[in-house]
This record gives C-alpha cells, sequence and structure tokens, in this order.
C-alpha cells in the first residue's frame, strides 16, 4: 500500500480517482487546491503525487516546481494531468497524462512509478548528491568535442559489437548524452532522456556495471520507455569517475537484438573508461580505471 496526495479542483474527477487508486489497496487523500495539496504533502510525505495542472490559485505546474525545489519533497514521483500539458511539465514530472484521464492508464502509470520508487530507494538521493552533481557540472562546462565524442562512440560499436554507443554525464533528472552514434533523432535532437528512463540512472547511483541479455525478459526494465518506447532488448554500461571518485556518468552500447551484449561486452566498456574521460576533459589527464 502506497500513500498517495491528489490535487483535482473537479470534485466528480477527485473522487473517481479515489476510488480507482484505492481500489487498488492505497491510501490516498484529495486537495482541492495548489496550496492545500502542498500543505497536505508536507504533513503526509506521500509516496505519490498526481497534480491537476488547471487549479485556483497555484497551478499543478507551480506546485510541482515547488516540490522538486526542497530536499524533503524533490525525489516524491509526480504525475502531471492537463488537457493541455506545458512544456515545463516535462521537466517537472515523472509522467504526463492527458484528461480526459483513462482511470486504468493513471493506475497503470502509478503502479510504474510506484514499483520503480520500491525497486530503488536510494537512487533519487545518490543521483542529487551535490559533490556529485558538482562533478558532472565540471565536465559539462569543459571544452569537450562532440565530433570526437562522437567518433568514440563509433569506435566503441566497433569494438563491442553492438549497433549503438554512447558517452552519458548523469544529472540528478537527466542523462545527457556527450557523444554518441546510432542512437534514434530523437534522443540526439532531446540531448538525451529523463533519468528513470535509463538504467544507467542505477548504473551512477549504485556505481556498478549492469548487464541486460533481453528487455522483455527483465521484470525489472522491460516496461521502461528506453526499452518499450525504443525496442532496445540487449544492453550494457559501466560507470565513469571523475578524479575525485565521483560517479559522474557512463559508457554504455545497445541493440535492439536480444543477446548482443554479453559479459565480454561490458570488460571492453571497462578498458575504455580513461579513453572517455580524456575526451570529456581534454583541458587535463585522464583518470587511470581501478
Amino acid at each position: 500500500m502506497a500513500s498517495i496526495v491528489i490535487a483535482e479542483d473537479d470534485r466528480d474527477i477527485a473522487e473517481l480517482l479515489k476510488t480507482v487508486l484505492s481500489n487498488a489497496g492505497h491510501a490516498v487523500r484529495t486537495a482541492p487546491d495548489g496550496a492545500a495539496a502542498l500543505d497536505l504533502i508536507v504533513h503526509d510525505s506521500p509516496d505519490l503525487v498526481i497534480l491537476d495542472h488547471h487549479m485556483p490559485g497555484m497551478s499543478g505546474l507551480e506546485v510541482a516546481d515547488r516540490l522538486r525545489a526542497e530536499a524533503s519533497t524533490h525525489d516524491i514521483p509526480v504525475i502531471m494531468l492537463s488537457a493541455a500539458t506545458p512544456a515545463a511539465a516535462r521537466q517537472l514530472c515523472d509522467v504526463t497524462i492527458s484528461k480526459p484521464v483513462r482511470p486504468k492508464h493513471l493506475l497503470e502509470a502509478a503502479t510504474e512509478l510506484l514499483e520503480a520508487r520500491e525497486a530503488h530507494p536510494g537512487t533519487a538521493a545518490q543521483l542529487a548528491d551535490v559533490p556529485r552533481l558538482l562533478a558532472v557540472s565540471d565536465f559539462l562546462t569543459r571544452p569537450a568535442q562532440a565530433a570526437g565524442l562522437d567518433a568514440f562512440a563509433q569506435q566503441l560499436a566497433v569494438l563491442t559489437g553492438v549497433p549503438t554507443a554512447a558517452i552519458t554525464l548523469m544529472l540528478n533528472d537527466s542523462a545527457v548524452v556527450a557523444g554518441s552514434y546510432g542512437l534514434p533523432k530523437w534522443v540526439r535532437e532531446a540531448g538525451g532522456v529523463p533519468a528513470e528512463w535509463s538504467p544507467d540512472a542505477i548504473v551512477v547511483a549504485e556505481d556498478v556495471p549492469v548487464l541486460i541479455g533481453d528487455s522483455r525478459v527483465s521484470d525489472e526494465y522491460a516496461d521502461t520507455p528506453l526499452f518499450a518506447v525504443s525496442g532496445v532488448r540487449s544492453y550494457a554500461s559501466v560507470p565513469l569517475h571523475s578524479p575525485e571518485g565521483h560517479v559522474v556518468g557512463t559508457l554504455c552500447v545497445m541493440d535492439e537484438a536480444p543477446g548482443t551484449c554479453t559479459e565480454e561486452t561490458v570488460q571492453i566498456l571497462h578498458s575504455q573508461r580513461s579513453a572517455a574521460l580524456g575526451l570529456l576533459s581534454p583541458v587535463g589527464p585522464a583518470p587511470a580505471d581501478a
């Protein structure tokens, strides 16, 4: 059972959503506006928040912005409901759902977010670690050459025999693509993906490699957007460390075919970490791999 707060000014819709989620076993409280929702959230520390966007006084977007600005509420998963979702909502909310809301769709989204939170309860806090983020920022502000990183990613694809490769830098809420080869156009144009979309969030938060032979038989990753939307079946990723030892990003490869990524793939990725860091920080020497 999870604790959920719903902010919705339409009483009938609020009661419908409460009934759907309560029938699924969750403890649900509702608020008629943004200010009341903030009071409930601070008091209850819920596992999930569901926000209507257009509410009197304070919009759902303003509530989400305040939640992300406070350390005590920063990591609470947020779903936004709106007939016209504002662009900024995708930066502040984990999921956006168009109105009119289908109860089944809402329940599926809520279940996925709650299961992810339960499976990796410390991931968000570890990604938000300030010294780690400062180290990531240091790499982002260095004069690395995108063309060189893209060429390195192409070489990585050749070395591993896997058609798609990327060098990422992991912020608290997104995986930024520093260099890539074979990634879908929409990922390249966006510059990356939300952190929760990718196993790289686990790689960075837990400082461990991830190897997925076939996402369709993985209970943990099968429904995550990277696999469900992009059709990726095979995946391997290893952490990249700053000279001070902070995990700042990853080297990763992926394929739409199952079984392409193996233990040997992971070893090849490990062997290429120093070269990748040298390209990310051309103003100084790359640290030696552990």
